[in-house]
């Protein structure tokens, strides 16, 4: 039981980092744009 709450904190995490990065930090490659807001825009 103790493993899977440690997994689902660690899943967490990764889905914080992910959504971090492609969300909310600007970029300075992308002319300080999201990557979502660069998919967005050619999608």
């Amino acid at each position: 039981m103790d493993s899977y709450i440690i997994m689902t904190e660690e899943n967490h995490c990764y889905e914080n980092a992910i959504k971090l990065y492609n969300e909310i930090r600007l970029h300075l490659s992308l002319d300080y744009k999201t990557p979502n807001m660069i998919y967005l825009l050619t999608a």
